[in-house]
């Protein structure tokens, strides 16, 4: 009886050790679940948080903003710093000289008129260079510019050493510079010329006429009056890159914002235009340089220009869109009226003495006080008295106009082109010898000059097609990724909710039976 008794007794505490042990193994079981379900929710909500507040950020904050924001600070080692501190070789100037086909003709009263004939491009390339970059602490950048021009042989077909005949231009500048001069002064210069007895018509080669222009009667007046004559080298492109070399300050940085952005503040330490001070009302600061232009450019935007070769304020206005390098981008073009006289008369300081006639701009003042005037090629846009001064011009709009095509939310220049033509103003000679005086009160074309930008490299196209066209879509899809994504991690949190209530119930029952079930 014992021995049954035993084992009985031995078979009721198995059974009580294993409904123990599944119980116990049921509410660790249970404990776990609980745990892992509490901590599921969290991590729900916490990363639902942060995508609605990356998303959310990304609306304030776009990645667009970003760049755009950086691109103003002009960061070094950052592209748009890199970039244009280091300016790739796309820039070429052509430049175009005037042959005079009549002299003889001319000087023997057979014809009234010159008749020029245009001969070129003489290609050049141009070569900017920044250096001595200083950051203000007044939100602007100080550099120094220089620029210098690389001949081009495998783009020209024209012999250098080719002759032309123009105008003596030493004899013509000076008596014209002189014509308001008293009847002492113009007898001193008729004595000098007949010392000297200079050409009135000189022929020289392309080369010489480019660089090294000289006369002796040049010479002969600057021993007598080196203030009067201060350079004996009147050849075209060593007078404009001999020292084309000029400290810009512009504004850069967040403080001024996008419609500043490299606008100039001072050009050589001055905010006025150079060599004419606080005469003229035009002012260089708030002009670009023509490297860089403010972003966010709109169809009311006029954008101005300042080159020290045109010697004036450039206004461009809108003309129409354009399409470059998968970039929708403005056509600016060089308003017609540029050359011609303001009012009032006494604040256009572009007029000259005496006032000249609509379509010549007076640059006098940049050139020693050298009588000249700046105008459109072939005298486009003129009035019809200027066209009848000499005969050969043949102004064309697509050949000889002016303009520029940016890429209106970055400001960057995608194509641009600058012409400006260069001309003696000959005043009316009275009191001088009968070497000038066939020349009297007319204006002669001495050259024109375009200067073209090219196109742009690889990577700065890129650049702005990323930044301006794929940017945006791709901000569309982050910030909606975002925000979807948080949607779908609530949606995750309420369900995982409901389906830890209903195991709540569950175990609730499952605890009660088991609590009923207990001897």
């Amino acid at each position: 009886m014992s021995t049954v008794e035993d084992e009985i007794s031995t078979a009721d505490t198995e059974d009580a050790l294993i409904k123990g042990s599944r119980h116990s193994s049921e509410t660790i079981s249970t404990t776990e679940r609980k745990h892992k379900t509490k901590c599921a929710p969290i991590c729900f909500i916490v990363t639902s948080a942060f995508l609605c507040l990356w998303g959310i950020s990304s609306l304030i904050w776009t990645p667009f903003y970003i760049l755009m924001r950086e691109r103003l600070r002009m960061t070094p080692g950052l592209p748009a710093y890199e970039w244009w501190k280091n300016p790739p070789d796309e820039v070429l100037f052509k430049t175009y000289i005037f042959n005079v086909t009549n002299s003889e003709e001319f000087l023997n009263n057979t014809d009234t008129k010159l008749n020029l004939a245009e001969i070129g491009p003489l290609v050049f390339m141009e070569k900017l260079t920044h250096t001595n970059v200083t950051f203000n602490e007044n939100g602007t950048m100080t550099y120094v510019a220089t620029r210098k021009a690389i001949f081009l042989p495998e783009m020209n077909n024209i012999d250098l050493n080719a002759t032309i005949i123009v105008p003596n231009w030493a004899l013509l500048g000076i008596a014209s510079y002189l014509a308001d001069q008293s009847l002492f002064v113009k007898l001193a210069y008729n004595l000098l010329t007949r010392s000297v007895k200079p050409q009135q018509f000189v022929k020289v080669t392309i080369n010489q006429f480019l660089w090294n222009f000289t006369d002796p009667l040049m010479e002969a007046a600057h021993k007598v009056s080196p203030y009067l004559v201060p350079t004996k080298n009147l050849g075209v492109l060593s007078r404009i890159y001999s020292n084309f070399t000029n400290t810009v300050t512009v504004y850069v940085g967040t403080k001024h914002g996008d419609k500043k952005f490299f606008l100039i503040d001072k050009y050589d330490g001055s905010s006025d235009i150079p060599n004419y001070g606080n005469t003229c009302a035009d002012r260089v600061s708030g002009s670009s340089e023509g490297v860089a232009y403010p972003q966010f450019i709109t169809k009311n935007t006029t954008i101005k220009y300042w080159r020290k070769t045109f010697c004036k304020m450039a206004v461009l206005r809108f003309k129409r869109n354009e399409f470059k390098y998968g970039l929708n981008a403005f056509r600016f073009d060089l308003i017609d009226s540029i050359f011609n006289r303001t009012k009032p008369r006494k604040a256009d300081c572009y007029q000259g003495t005496p006032a000249l006639i609509d379509g010549l701009s007076d640059i006098s003042k940049c050139h020693y006080g050298f009588p000249l005037a700046t105008s459109f090629p072939h005298f486009l846009y003129g009035s019809e008295s200027i066209h009848s001064l000499v005969t050969g011009m043949k102004p064309n709009h697509t050949l000889h106009e002016s303009y520029l095509i940016v890429e209106p939310t970055t400001g960057v220049p995608l194509e641009s082109n600058a012409r400006s033509q260069s001309n003696l103003v000959v005043k009316k000679l009275t009191g001088f010898n009968e070497l000038v005086t066939p020349f009297s009160d007319t204006v002669i074309p001495m050259f024109w000059i375009e200067y073209k930008q090219m196109g742009l490299p690889w990577y700065i196209v890129s650049l702005v097609y990323f930044q301006v066209n794929v940017l945006p879509i791709f901000q569309t899809i982050l910030t909606s990724s975002l925000l979807v994504g948080s949607a779908i991690f609530i949606y995750l949190y309420i369900k995982h909710k409901r389906k830890q209530q209903l195991l709540d119930n569950k175990t609730l029952v499952f605890e009660k039976e088991l609590f009923i079930s207990k001897p």
